[in-house]
């Protein structure tokens, strides 16, 4: 009696689940439903080592009031959705095994996750040439295009798998990285790192790689554009300033000499274009230091006075909560301040303030619409605004 053949099935893993045979593709969330998908998801993941009844029952059916009749059902009705797929109606795709149920191991199959396992374990051979192992891991890369099984990213049992993979792709891309800058191909290096930040957009280190390669092919205007969107971007999103590597690099940039040239037109538009800057100017700590140090000496040489006003937020509810008030402080203290104040972030719940002021009552006064602006649409209950002034002067 012939042994039955079965073409060869082609898993996606990486993504949406995805199954193929030629150029026939199937996405069984389309058909299966949520549970069922999640148990083929398992049973696909785990088929060169199938789990036993017990651990398929403690991943899905563990708070089921009986769950090996939950095991049956999902397993018979498993089989009988993918049997009426045109696509695996010669299949037999779930098989039971000794210990429990699996996919059936006659079935030739490849599987994108274990090919990136098969490329990974061949790159980390000893015996293996760098020219190889870039090789390997070029391949890696561009089969991990998404996130592991990402419409099921909520399930427990995928966290730590995706967390593996991620840690795969990000140790290749970085390796790839390094090779691509000693070799001066910088080019490759800000295409690669376009491609990385595709799958994770606040990977800094993959920035740092772009904005370095950047730098070693003297595209230093377009560095330091770059730099600063990058700043703006974690800010708004993290409330968080990037790392002193990635600001060191940038203050590098900016001592360089060999930015490029403008003449007087071009460099009195560049000076004047604030467009992002249509009221009191907002920036990062540091540069508000510099600021305030070119305004002590002002003052120190010319009548012109300025105070500094520090406010303190106090909420006691959750950080959610906490981020949606400081968030309105910003905004507050944004429509209350002229075109010649500055203010910055200091830290969890507090701004500075720069204020070209002639009294020491202005200033009051400043804070007096800051705090009608910010209490206008919060209760005093939720969260409550202090603040503290003080006349710029060495002795402070």
């Amino acid at each position: 009696m012939l042994e039955k053949t079965y073409p060869r099935l082609d898993v996606c893993l990486f993504g949406e689940l995805t199954l193929s045979i030629g150029d026939e593709s199937n996405q069984p969330l389309l058909y299966l439903g949520k549970n069922l998908k999640q148990f083929f998801e398992i049973l696909l993941y785990h088929r060169l080592n199938p789990l036993t009844k017990e651990q398929l029952i403690d991943l899905l059916w563990n708070d089921s009031e009986n769950p090996s009749s939950a095991l049956k059902f999902a397993v018979h009705k498993l089989r009988q959705l993918l049997s009426a797929q045109p696509m695996f109606k010669d299949l037999d795709l779930i098989v039971t095994t000794k210990n429990g149920y699996g996919i059936n191991p006659d079935i030739e199959m490849f599987v994108d996750t274990e090919e990136v396992d098969r490329l990974w374990r061949l790159s980390i051979d000893k015996s293996v040439s760098i020219t190889e192992k870039r090789e390997l891991l070029s391949q890696l890369i561009l089969i991990v295009k998404q996130p592991f099984l990402i419409n099921s990213a909520h399930l427990m049992w995928t966290v730590p798998i995706r967390e593996y993979y991620f840690g795969l792709y990000n140790r290749s891309i970085l390796f790839l990285l390094n090779e691509y800058e000693l070799e001066k191909e910088y080019d490759k290096v800000m295409d690669l790192t376009q491609m990385a930040l595709k799958m994770e957009p606040f990977n800094e280190d993959f920035h740092y790689y772009y904005l370095n390669a950047l730098v070693l092919s003297a595209q230093y205007r377009k560095a330091i554009d770059y730099y600063e969107h990058l700043s703006k971007q974690f800010y708004k999103e993290f409330n968080l300033q990037l790392s002193l590597r990635t600001k060191n690099l940038y203050n590098f940039i900016i001592a360089k000499e060999e930015l490029e040239t403008l003449d007087i037109s071009e460099l009195m538009n560049n000076l004047n274009d604030n467009s992002e800057f249509q009221g009191a100017l907002y920036c990062e700590y540091e540069v508000f230091k510099r600021l305030y140090q070119i305004a002590l000496r002002n003052s120190e040489r010319t009548d012109e006075q300025s105070y500094v006003m520090l406010f303190d937020l106090s909420c006691a509810e959750n950080d959610f909560v906490v981020s949606k008030m400081l968030e309105r402080l910003k905004i507050a203290i944004g429509i209350s301040l002229r075109k010649g104040d500055v203010f910055a972030r200091m830290n969890v719940s507090q701004f500075i303030l720069l204020l070209p002021c002639k009294t020491e009552e202005n200033a009051h006064m400043i804070s007096n619409r800051i705090q009608q602006a910010f209490y206008k649409n919060t209760d005093r209950k939720l969260a409550r605004i202090h603040y503290h002034i003080s006349r710029l002067s060495r002795n402070n």
